[in-house]
């Protein structure tokens, strides 16, 4: 039953509602519509079948009670029997059967059955049969009876009744008239059966006009629903039309049109849910506005980002290639910059560099497009320029510059510029090998003395050069994308106990025929093509997974991270190591992050603070290739850093160089001083090993006391007499 409700539902729902057939969603209104018009037409057939049927079960139950009330009238039609002489009776009985309809026969029979005559209904000549000898008895039998009468229904149509009753006369014998005593002789009366008379009632003209008049309904009934129907489907229609508008702009809506407009809707409800979702449209709007003003612009200066810089790039590039015309790219960056952060922080560096983006916007007006490309960085494009148009708008940059002045804490700051150029022709080269020669050009005019503009000259050198960093940035975008790199742990001993306090992670990548290659081969290209973040960023999570992986067998397990400049330019640098800390549950103070000297002089400030959030944590910090930069003790001081690792270069020919020896003995002394230990690396030898520990040096690393591993292995290495004696020693004066 439920099926074919269903079934029947959405046939109607195709009829009325259009829905074309197959696996598609129903509509709503359409739906709604269909079980309107199924549900009027299921009470409509109800009403009518109900009608029709109740009034056949009705008219059949009353005929036979309109037969037995005639039988109250047999008394009044049996007259001619016993007055036989009387017209006038037989006159009213004529009458009585012209007045009703549905009497058809009357007919009269003696006492032996045999038939007197019959009054027809309109003159009708039908021949009655005899009363056959068993009707006969069955009727005599009922004279004096309570019910003196026999009713038979027709067979064939029970619209049809035949009444047959015995007509007696009823007197009082021997009543005793003159001597009558009540008491003495019980009443005594004589019945004399004077005849029959038999009745045929006919209810078929009856019951055809009354069918009649309910097939008249019937159909009244029909069109009242058919009307009704149509009437209601366009009611409900129109009421639901508000909701059928929604359709189409909730599709769009969908699909990410956001500029979408909603039709007014009458009722209350919809029009709060049209009013919700333009609300909801326009602030996703709003927001999409935002998120893609943010993903295209820098924060701070309003202008393009690196990112849709570069979409633009290759746009043009496109361009060129295809019209012929050809374009230029400039790349400017600040001369002396830093000078203004460390002297006055970095909010005065930020300011500084918004009103520098103003100047050169300013400069080139709508020559071109500008974007800041990095830290003090900037990109001009050209667009359908030549070489002396090119030229003369770098100048004009140049010019421009010169004339600014910064007023920062009553001090007075001159930025100049430099700017390489390079000409966008519609040759072989992508975006990225346009940038690097941008970039060379812009390195070109530094060291020309600054302040200047080069275009980019491609020598043979150069050229090779650019060919080897273009190729390097496809390996690596390849193995940051295909997962190829992979790391080595080198063990970093205590000169004191021999033992192995922590691993360094060296990155290495994986070449051709499984050779593994250095990053000094692969990481200048890096930095040139911006890679260093996505590379930093793999380390940090691949090191942290890394130390999961391995710790089972080792549960002091220390590990030291070696981070680049470009990992502290993001602002939540501490938020993304306590991440990956966290996923794989390493503890913070287990991790030692590296930081070259150069890198955390050059920006004080920006390192400082986050190495602050990063030590808050829990880990620690060791300042890389020290002695080769600043070697500020003020700045050992402010930076506080866990370990101070001596530079390579001093370490490689101690033994035969005195001023090595002095200056590592220096550094060791700082440390001491500030409360950090101190690293020496490339130990080759035994002699090595030794001198460093005479030197007041904490801890080594190189060859000799262990080789870069794939899994981090604590090496044992033999502790320096000396050491061993100023271990006893201060064991000595402690147990004193």
């Amino acid at each position: 039953m439920r099926l074919l409700l269903a079934s029947m539902i959405d046939r109607f729902s195709r009829l009325f509602g259009r829905i074309a057939p197959g696996p598609a969603k129903r509509v709503l209104v359409n739906e709604i519509l269909s079980i309107q018009i199924l549900s009027t037409a299921a009470i409509g057939a109800l009403a009518v079948a109900s009608l029709y049927w109740g009034g056949q079960w009705v008219l059949q139950d009353n005929y036979g009670r309109w037969a037995l009330q005639w039988t109250e009238e047999l008394n009044d039609l049996g007259a001619p029997l016993y007055l036989s002489d009387d017209q006038d009776a037989i006159s009213r009985i004529e009458r009585y059967i012209d007045k009703y309809p549905e009497i058809g026969r009357v007919t009269y029979y003696r006492q032996d059955g045999v038939v007197l005559f019959a009054i027809n209904k309109d003159g009708d000549d039908t021949v009655t049969d005899d009363l056959s000898q068993s009707r006969l008895r069955e009727t005599r039998a009922l004279v004096g009876a309570a019910a003196p009468y026999l009713v038979d229904s027709g067979i064939i149509d029970p619209r049809k009744f035949e009444i047959l009753a015995p007509v007696w006369t009823e007197s009082i014998r021997g009543d005793g008239l003159f001597a009558f005593n009540p008491s003495e002789s019980p009443l005594q009366s004589q019945l004399d059966l004077v005849g029959f008379v038999g009745l045929h009632l006919d209810f078929i003209t009856f019951h055809d006009r009354l069918l009649s008049n309910i097939k008249t309904a019937v159909m009244v009934l029909l069109v009242l629903l058919v009307v009704s129907t149509m009437y209601g489907r366009r009611v409900l229609r129109r009421a639901l039309t508000s909701i059928s508008d929604l359709h189409q702009p909730l599709k769009e809506l969908a699909a990410g049109n956001l500029s979408v407009e909603f039709k007014a809707a009458e009722h209350r409800e919809i029009s709060e849910i049209v009013e919700a979702l333009q609300s909801t449209a326009s602030a996703l709007s709003e927001r999409d506005e935002r998120l893609l003003n943010l993903a295209n612009h820098d924060v701070l200066t309003g202008l393009y980002n690196r990112r849709r810089f570069v979409e633009e790039l290759k746009t043009e590039l496109e361009h060129v290639i295809s019209d012929g015309h050809h374009s230029a790219l400039l790349f400017i960056d600040l001369d002396q910059f830093k000078y203004i952060n460390d002297t006055c922080g970095h909010p005065a560096g930020d300011r500084l560099i918004s009103k520098v983006a103003n100047e050169i916007k300013r400069s080139v007006g709508d020559e071109g497009l500008v974007a800041r490309f990095g830290g003090d960085e900037f990109a001009v494009l050209l667009n359908d320029t030549n070489k002396p148009a090119t030229k003369k708008i770098a100048e004009k940059i140049l010019e421009d510059m010169r004339r600014l002045s910064h007023v920062e804490q009553e001090q007075v700051f001159h930025i100049h510029c430099s700017i390489g150029a390079t000409m966008i022709i519609g040759n072989e080269l992508n975006h990225d090998e346009l940038v690097a020669q941008a970039d060379i050009a812009c390195r070109e005019a530094k060291s020309a003395g600054r302040n200047r503009m080069q275009f980019y000259n491609l020598s043979e050198r150069e050229a090779q050069r650019l060919t080897t960093d273009v190729g390097w940035m496809n390996k690596l975008r390849q193995a940051l994308d295909g997962n190829l790199f992979e790391l080595r742990f080198q063990p970093i001993n205590d000169i004191a106990t021999g033992l192995t306090t922590h691993h360094e992670i060296l990155l290495r990548l994986k070449g051709e025929g499984g050779k593994l290659i250095s990053p000094d081969a692969f990481l200048p290209a890096a930095v040139r093509f911006g890679l260093m973040s996505e590379i930093d960023n793999w380390m940090i999570r691949r090191a942290a997974r890394a130390h999961a992986e391995h710790r089972d067998g080792n549960s002091e397990l220390n590990i030291s991270v070696n981070l680049s400049a470009n990992a502290f330019e993001h602002d939540d640098l501490a938020g993304y190591v306590a991440s990956c800390l966290e996923e794989y549950e390493v503890p913070p103070e287990n991790v030692i992050f590296e930081i070259t000297e150069s890198l955390a002089a050059r920006h004080l400030d920006h390192v400082e603070q986050q190495i602050s959030s990063l030590r808050a944590m829990g880990c620690r910090l060791a300042l890389d290739d020290f002695g080769t930069g600043y070697s500020s003790f003020s700045f050992l001081q402010r930076l506080q850093a866990d370990y101070i690792k001596i530079d390579g270069s001093f370490v490689v020919n101690l033994v035969d160089n005195p001023v090595d020896q002095k200056m590592i003995r220096l550094i060791a002394e700082i440390g001491r001083e500030a409360g950090m230990k101190t690293i020496a690396e490339y130990v080759q030898s035994a002699e090595v090993l030794e001198m460093l520990g005479d030197l007041g040096v904490d801890l080594v690393q190189g060859y000799y006391i262990g080789r870069p591993a794939k899994r981090p292995i604590p090496k044992t290495m033999p502790i320096p007499l000396n050491s061993r004696r100023n271990r006893d020693r201060d064991q000595k004066s402690y147990s004193a």
